[in-house]
């Protein structure tokens, strides 16, 4: 059965939880699938490459489980310390390492209306981009975005934690 705008139920509220690992900000779940949950799932179907009309049929659906199962679990049991030299809310660190499985797709700019211009492979190490002193940046959709030097240039991957982490040298 697929989802749309106006439909309530626990497969919306299931859908929202989906989204949620996804990095996307849906605000508090319920079952009421409003006018935010139909953008997220139409950046969503931008970003996969689906046709853009906010009904989460079949394709969305499955593209939606995909996406959850390719996240990589953590490789720590704990997040790491907050320190001076940086943490994830204001990116600070220098090097950020990619956990999801499938990589992550890196963009001129926050957001999907920025076409992808690369994907960097899971388990690759991205340095963040030195002119931002800010370099997690935020979209409409409410995602965030982590600034990185990428091929020469500032781009954008999704910061995440479920997708990036600070890598940690010892």
């Amino acid at each position: 059965m697929a989802l749309q705008q106006g439909d309530t139920g626990s497969q919306v509220e299931q859908l929202q939880m989906q989204l949620e690992k996804l990095g996307y900000n849906v605000g508090r779940f319920n079952p009421n699938f409003g006018p935010l949950l139909d953008a997220i799932v139409k950046a969503f179907q931008a970003e996969s490459g689906l046709t853009v009309d906010g009904v989460v049929g079949e394709q969305t659906q499955t593209a939606i489980d995909r996406a959850v199962a390719g996240i990589a679990l953590p490789t720590r049991v704990s997040p790491p310390p907050v320190s001076p030299s940086g943490d994830f809310t204001t990116g600070n660190w220098p090097e950020w390492r990619i956990v999801i499985q499938g990589g992550l797709n890196a963009r001129s700019g926050p957001g999907f209306e920025f076409p992808v211009e690369s994907t960097i492979p899971g388990g690759s190490i991205v340095t963040r981009h030195p002119n931002y002193t800010n370099p997690v940046q935020g979209d409409r959709t409410g995602k965030p975005w982590l600034v990185i030097t990428n091929q020469g240039t500032a781009q954008f991957i999704r910061a995440n934690n479920k997708f990036i982490e600070p890598d940690i040298q010892s």
